[in-house]
């Protein structure tokens, strides 16, 4: 199972201006409600005169939470088409995997109506910019599967499963030298991780299964 996300730490902002109105767009990548909550809090704080401050976020591999707010607009014209920004955002042919992600978009009202197709548009293309303008990472649920090495083994070993695309997360000294890796965790593939790891060792090394986690792998 995997969806997109923002990278982590990141702030994504794009500009528009539609009629003298600027419609500042800001994305930031969340993993909670509450986070999701303080981003937009600062976004008010930094922004004090501006008209409206509206907003989507949504959150889960299977996207279960989606919150939106016009802010004062009229109904349905800001926050519904920022939500739709984020869920119908194309992350590969044919796929809308997008979550974890809280869009805000500040109004500074230049004195001209726009009327309820205008917002709808005027919000959609500034959500939509700003998302243009996010760099991203694959998010996949994951086993952690440990190899308890030999020093002489680490290097060679590192180095074939980097090639094959198998994500190294760290290695750990001590005795021996456990080198940690992430497998998908489903059964095909930490079967094909156990059959590739006793090829390399000759059958001597048997990887311990760990936790399951979200990994972002790039």
């Amino acid at each position: 199972m995997s969806y997109v996300v923002l990278v982590p730490d990141q702030h994504f902002t794009c500009e528009i201006e539609i009629k003298r109105s600027r419609f500042i767009g800001h994305a930031r990548r969340v993993e909670t409600e509450e986070q999701a909550r303080c981003f937009l809090d600062e976004l008010r704080a930094a922004n004090r005169e501006a008209r409206h401050v509206c907003h989507a976020f949504v959150l889960g591999a299977h996207r279960r939470t989606q919150r939106f707010s016009d802010d004062g607009e009229p109904s349905g014209t800001a926050g519904a088409p920022i939500r739709t920004a984020i869920t119908a955002r194309q992350t590969s042919p044919g796929h809308t995997e997008l979550s974890d992600v809280v869009v805000g978009v500040v109004r500074y009202f230049g004195g001209v109506k726009l009327g309820t197709g205008g917002l709808v548009q005027a919000y959609s293309q500034a959500a939509t910019e700003t998302l243009d303008a996010g760099d991203y990472l694959t998010r996949r649920m994951m086993r952690k599967v440990t190899l308890n090495l030999a020093y002489d083994q680490v290097g060679r070993i590192e180095n074939i499963l980097r090639a094959q695309s198998i994500h190294v997360s760290g290695i750990d000294y001590g005795a021996q030298a456990k080198l940690h890796t992430w497998v998908d965790d489903d059964a095909a593939a930490l079967d094909a991780h156990a059959v590739l790891i006793a090829e390399l060792t000759n059958g001597q090394i048997n990887g311990e299964p760990g936790e399951s986690a979200w990994v972002d792998v790039g």
